[in-house]
């Protein structure tokens, strides 16, 4: 059986990887005897159900049925395959992985790493112009005059661009970074004379880092005044193009600052701005979980992002017609993908920035409380001016609009939760007191117009299911047929046991399904002459439901291992007297398909005559073995 990507790597980042410390950057944890528990992040867990093993440097929650070690942790928690991460983790513990597919080089302009290397190297260069640099002084007085402190600046690695066509281009030459990575990481151009100039020129930069906080790519805005007699650029806000490091829709302006808190915290929220300098004024407020989109409406790859970290959002945007219509477009995008999503919207004239610098942190974090959910705000935006008794047109026209946001929730999801079926009540209530309509009214329309949306609503909800950790997929482990569990487990607890195993019971003879793959990759295992025990197996297996049954199937055999094991001598007798009895209920089973083979070919009258007396002998004497005689 081919080994999976960088097999011996696996095995160091495993080792190089403290499942404690990792758990507990997302999860707060608490010792208890020789393990540490704390409130599983992928249920309602109202006591500490999840449990961290530090011996075994393994994880198990039995109300969500998940098992795993330091890969599967992150491949839920941060929505990806097992190769994601592999890299992830290789990445902290500071192991280079191997290229897969077409290989390149260091120094190549499609070498990711390079691409890394080189953004950190630029965010550095300008971070310290800014700070330095005598062109960067007025730069220096409109942040202070703005209210932007030293430790913001440093916080959030702000520079600068000189004017300097070239300036980053001289710079890299004495690096080993070339024009061409620079062009691959979004910073300059060439232009029709061949001349490379950069893209950011005169602006003050805002590193945009990813969720493991690399830096992959810059905003700019203009300074007013930079420019002198030269004309200033028409787009006061200038975005990174996207490279292969930067896609706009799969990140977030501070998201990897407001993690720090927010992976502690036991109410996971966010709370998303328009721009940087919003982020920034406040988390020097002390409002520490707050985002920006990066010149991009939010959509649903955005949602998938926050989803991973975030159970509630408050979406604050300006009280302009322009923040109200951007409202508006993405109410029902959220609604639908069953985010607890609340609209702050702000006095006309003030944003976050102004809130922050004038009335401080305790006025904004007090008005994002007191934001009304998505739904509240969609009948309060549509009733308002309308004369709900009178205006018959205008009163249908907005409880339908409000009807078409309620319904964008499936009713599979309405159906699955009490607390869902209460809120719809509710609103439904409510909506009949305001419209003065009857309630049975306005639930019959609902369901209609529910139902002609079904067919976009049922592939959207799956598409989340499939994206989102909290959606994990399992298996049914009461419907695994019982002496192949148990085989399973003994030849994880004891991989010796293999060789008799081997010999006795083949793969075809387990039902199709997760056991019948896993007994296989042992199979395989064996005759590549390769060891065959559960961190061998976790570390060739990448698939998420058969890692979690190897997982699941350890976590039982060592709990009755540390049950059973009290006499050691005693406990390997046991032991083999039990797999010797498994062993016997497969063997038991090939006789008893044997039996019903051949008792079907006599009613058949396949055999001749001589086969047939072979046959009947055959039967006889499988039937005195069966009792004994």
């Amino acid at each position: 059986m081919p080994i999976g990507p960088d097999f011996d790597a696996k095995d160091r980042v495993k080792q190089a990887t403290s499942i404690v410390d990792l758990v507990s950057r997302t999860i707060n944890l608490r010792r208890q005897g020789p393990n540490y528990v704390g409130l599983c992040p992928w249920h309602d867990d109202k006591r500490p159900s999840f449990t961290v093993n530090p011996v075994r440097q393994r994880f198990s929650c039995f109300v969500c049925d998940l098992h795993g070690d330091v890969f599967d942790f992150t491949m839920k928690m941060e929505s990806v395959d097992f190769r994601g991460a592999l890299e992830i983790l290789a990445q902290a513990a500071g192991i280079v992985l191997k290229q897969h597919g077409p290989k390149t080089e260091p120094g190549n302009p499609d070498h990711k790493p390079t691409l890394f290397e080189a953004m950190k190297w630029v965010e550095e260069q300008y971070h310290q112009c800014l700070l330095h640099s005598n062109e960067a002084i007025p730069v220096r007085e409109y942040l202070q005059d703005r209210g932007i402190t030293q430790e913001s600046i440093d916080k959030f690695r702000v520079g600068f661009a000189p004017l300097a066509w070239s300036w980053l281009v001289d710079r890299c030459r004495s690096t080993r970074f070339t024009p061409k990575i620079l062009e691959a990481c979004g910073l300059i151009l060439m232009n029709n004379r061949g001349t490379w100039y950069e893209r950011f020129r005169g602006r003050v930069l805002f590193p945009i880092r990813d969720t493991q906080d690399r830096p992959i790519a810059l905003g700019g805005r203009v300074v007013p005044g930079i420019y002198g007699t030269e004309d200033e650029p028409k787009g006061k806000y200038y975005n990174s193009t996207e490279t292969r490091l930067f896609t706009k829709s799969d990140n977030l302006y501070g998201l990897n600052i407001a993690l720090e808190g927010l992976r502690k915290a036991d109410d996971k929220s966010l709370t998303i701005v328009e721009g940087y300098t919003d982020v920034i004024a406040a988390h020097q407020a002390g409002v520490t979980n707050v985002v920006a989109a990066l010149g991009t409406a939010l959509n649903e790859r955005h949602i998938r992002l926050i989803k991973r970290f975030a159970d509630s959002i408050t979406l604050v945007l300006d009280g302009d017609d322009a923040g109200q219509r951007r409202t508006s477009e993405v109410l029902d995008l959220f609604v639908t993908s069953d985010v607890d999503l609340r609209i702050l919207t702000l006095p006309e004239g003030m944003d976050p920035f102004d809130l922050c610098m004038k009335q401080g942190g305790e006025a904004f974090q007090k008005m994002i409380e007191g934001a009304p959910d998505a739904i509240s705000h969609r009948i309060r935006t549509e009733t308002k001016g309308v004369d709900l008794l009178n205006q018959t047109h205008a009163a249908t026209k907005a409880l339908n609009n409000i009807l078409k946001t309620l319904a964008g929730i499936p009713a599979s999801e309405i159906a699955a939760s009490a607390a869902k079926q209460l809120r719809q009540q509710q609103l439904i209530g409510r909506l009949s007191r305001q419209f003065q309509i009857d309630s049975e009214h306005i639930s019959r329309r609902l369901n209609e117009i529910r139902n002609s949306l079904r067919p976009r609503n049922y592939d959207a909800d799956a598409d989340s299911k499939n994206m989102v950790p909290a959606k994990i997929q399992t298996v049914d482990f009461s419907s695994f047929v019982g002496k192949e569990r148990e085989l399973l487990q003994l030849l994880i607890l004891q991989p010796a046991l293999l060789d008799t195993a081997v010999e006795k019971v083949s793969p075809d003879q387990f039902v199709a399904g997760p056991l019948k793959a896993i007994y296989q990759i042992m199979d395989d295992f064996f005759h590549d002459e390769r060891e065959v025990d559960h961190d061998s197996l976790m570390l060739e297996v990448q698939d998420p439901v058969l890692r979690n049954v190897i997982a699941r199937l350890y976590d039982e055999a060592a709990s009755k291992n540390e049950l059973e094991s009290g006499d050691s001598t005693s406990f390997a007798l046991d032991m083999n007297q039990q797999f010797d009895s498994v062993l016997a209920a497969f063997e038991d089973e090939v006789i008893a398909n044997d039996h019903r083979a051949k008792v079907s070919q006599l009613q058949q009258k396949a055999l001749d005559k001589e086969e047939e007396l072979a046959a009947l002998e055959e039967l006889l004497n499988q039937t005195k073995q069966r009792h004994g005689l």
